[in-house]
């Protein structure tokens, strides 16, 4: 019996993928390795990726490319994870979006087409954690979603929930100033939280994040501890109060992260910590419960509002090529 052969699937966004180049790239890795013929696989406003992995492994894709933002990678992994098919398929990524926070994460850079796809098509296999958030929405239905990234509660949520997409695929991130101003004025929100089997916490924040990875565009960083493949997931609640707590909050997410590779000045940055403007936590589960209805976010995409969410991580859930 013949031995199955390699299939590669590209899952792509055509409004910021050009298919030509991208179709020379993948040729000039693949004609060689005599694979089956490569699936391309365009997303839509109706199918966001998720549609073409299911439909590329029921077409023995046993590789797949993701030429997309976080968005479009969350629809694919979601897909895949929720109907126990990652064992089925690796991953490579080509950021095309908006902010391309796991790509960063994942050090992932498209300077050099050729070797990105060499790499998300052949390259070493990175397994990497997953959150599972499950949810109850405001009307009562019930939704498991999956995240790489970072999930958010609050404000954060009500940005991403207020900005126009058709002015975010035209400017990139500055559309989420302008969804910023049109999510004020800022409220702080009370929430239930509870991390494993820790007393639960009341905290009140701006917003509630939970990251399966730290950095952020332009060296930011919330979660200065978050690791893809620690089987944890990190939390970080912000909650200035006060106009100074904001450059403290600032200050802390920026420049001083730089500073925390020194063991001694690590340990006086966290010692002198103010916890209400920014406290990290972290977990294998986090359940939250609002006082009030707030918005969520899950890796950008904007989901609603929610009652209640518990977040999970999912151990080395899906395996990357790098």
């Amino acid at each position: 019996m013949a031995a199955k052969k390699n299939r590669a699937a590209v899952i792509y966004y055509p409004g910021k993928i050009n298919r030509r180049k991208l179709s020379a790239a993948v040729n000039l890795t693949l004609l060689p390795l005599g694979w089956e013929p490569t699936l391309w696989l365009p997303t839509s406003a109706t199918e966001r990726g998720g549609a073409q992995a299911l439909r590329a492994i029921a077409q023995n894709a046993t590789h797949i490319l993701v030429g997309g933002g976080d968005g479009t990678v969350r629809e694919v992994v979601e897909a895949i994870t929720l109907n126990g098919l990652s064992d089925r398929v690796t991953l490579g990524i080509l950021p095309a979006g908006t902010g391309n926070v796991l790509a960063r994460n994942l050090s992932i850079d498209l300077s050099d087409l050729t070797t990105a796809v060499k790499r998300g098509l052949v390259g070493n296999r990175h397994p990497i954690d997953l959150g599972l958030a499950r949810i109850i929405f405001e009307d009562g239905i019930r939704a498991e979603k999956v995240f790489s990234v970072m999930a958010g509660v609050g404000l954060d949520a009500k940005i991403m929930q207020k900005t126009d997409p058709k002015l975010k695929r035209a400017i990139g991130w500055v559309a989420y100033v302008e969804g910023g101003l049109r999510a004020l004025p800022t409220l702080f929100e009370r929430m239930l939280v509870a991390v494993d089997n820790r007393e639960p916490r009341r905290l009140k924040v701006v917003s509630l994040i939970i990251g399966n990875a730290g950095w952020l565009p332009g060296r930011i960083t919330l979660m200065p501890d978050a690791s893809l493949d620690d089987g944890l997931l990190d939390v970080a609640a912000v909650g200035p109060r006060r106009f100074w707590n904001w450059i403290d909050f600032w200050g802390r997410v920026t420049w001083i992260n730089s500073l925390r590779e020194n063991r001694q000045l690590r340990h006086l940055i966290d010692a002198t910590a103010d916890v209400k403007t920014l406290e990290n936590l972290n977990g294998k589960k986090i359940r939250v419960t609002p006082d009030n209805p707030v918005f969520i976010q899950l890796d950008g995409d904007p989901m609603g509002v929610v009652l209640e969410v518990e977040f999970e991580v999912q151990p080395r859930a899906v395996t990357i090529r790098l």
